[in-house]
């Protein structure tokens, strides 16, 4: 894959995510309102990976100071100062300490802390060449002082590794989700694909513990053995996820019996259920089965990944980028302290179908419901 490529999917992943994290649906006075909360489709972890990668590739700082031949000093701006000098307060002021970062992200907010430029109050860098009055160092220095620290903590093995494991863990998961996806497809030829966002009412998201949201989303799926909304899940992918606004939140895409094709009103009660029986009222959610979401789905050019999908169905290859970035997203913006819990996980995949048996009925291991994992 080019480096183009891998940013600019980079980039849509953190975009997606960043959705997911920050819309939220709320009820003012009867009437469903979207609120779009701050930080949606922030690309700060973008540019700052950007920044740390094109430090790792080069050899310069951001600004030299030169003297001219009439004794004049003047500032030169290079490349590194040129695209990224005036980004560095902005993402200063978008640190937030709920969450850990891919590896180079982290490691610039490291390199930041150590200079004391992340503290109670952001550092704010001005003018190059003008002085800082806390210490009397020009700012131009203090970001050749950042790069070159940055510089040396990219050759660590630690940092090295860490970068190693992410990209593994990232194309695992990619693989596994897709494997299942497209048995699945192998297993019956159309699907029910449902995706919601599991949340909590906001005067319950200060006590919600990444323990908690890990024993509803256990309950929530071990309900497929004994309920009959939740025994039409028949596989699922989810991922636990954090806004700095909504909060710790769980975000699922299931594969629902086929046998209905209202696939708005079952997202409806599956939540409703989320809401009522597995948080006892403390939840709330967002239906991405909603027709008016759809239609915005298509306009962005996103594709409709959700609703009756069959096999030979052009809406399979939406389902399976959308499928793609709860998979990637991971390695991006994470919970910190995601090192104790799972945050992405799915179902079993099924066994591969066997010959001489009837498509529709086969392809699924013998435990759970259809065969598939229960959580």
């Amino acid at each position: 894959m080019s480096q183009k490529t891998e940013d600019r999917e980079m980039l849509e992943v953190i975009v997606r995510r960043n959705e997911r994290s920050n819309f939220e649906q709320i009820d003012v006075g009867g009437k469903i309102m979207t609120v779009l909360h701050k930080g949606y489709a922030e690309r700060y972890p973008f540019d700052i990976e950007k920044f740390v990668q094109d430090i790792e590739a080069s050899c310069e700082g951001g600004f030299i100071a030169e003297v001219t031949r009439y004794g004049i000093e003047r500032i030169r701006e290079l490349d590194l100062g040129r695209q990224y000098y005036d980004l560095l307060n902005s993402w200063l002021q978008q640190y937030s300490d709920i969450f850990s970062y891919s590896a180079r992200v982290e490691l610039f907010y490291d390199v930041c802390k150590e200079l004391g430029l992340i503290g109670d109050y952001p550092f704010w860098f001005d003018e190059p060449g003008d002085t800082d009055g806390a210490d009397g160092v020009r700012y131009m220095e203090l970001f050749n002082v950042l790069i070159e620290q940055i510089r040396v903590r990219c050759q660590s093995r630690e940092f090295k590794e860490r970068e190693r494991l992410r990209k593994k863990n990232a194309e695992r998961n990619m693989r596994n989700v897709l494997a299942m996806e497209e048995a699945m497809f192998e297993a019956k030829s159309r699907w029910l694909i449902l995706s919601l966002t599991l949340a909590y009412k906001p005067e319950f998201r200060g006590e919600i513990t990444p323990e908690t949201i890990q024993e509803h989303r256990d309950r929530f799926f071990a309900a497929r053995r004994c309920n009959k909304l939740m025994s039409g899940v028949r596989n699922y992918v989810w991922t636990i996820e954090q806004g700095e606004q909504t909060g710790l939140h769980l975000h699922v895409i299931l594969f629902y019996s086929p046998d209905s094709n209202h696939d708005e009103f079952i997202a409806r009660q599956i939540g409703e259920y989320w809401v009522d029986v597995v948080t006892g009222g403390r939840g709330d959610y967002w239906n991405s089965n909603d027709g008016r979401l759809k239609r915005k789905y298509e306009k962005r050019g996103h594709g409709i990944g959700v609703g009756q999908i069959n096999r030979g169905d052009g809406k399979r290859k939406a389902l399976q980028k959308n499928l793609t970035y709860l998979a990637k997203a991971q390695q991006y913006v994470m919970i910190r302290g995601a090192e104790r819990i799972r945050t992405f996980d799915m179902g079993r995949v099924p066994q591969k179908v066997k010959s001489g048996r009837p498509r529709a009925d086969s392809g699924m291991r013998p435990s759970g419901i259809d065969g598939v994992a229960a959580g």
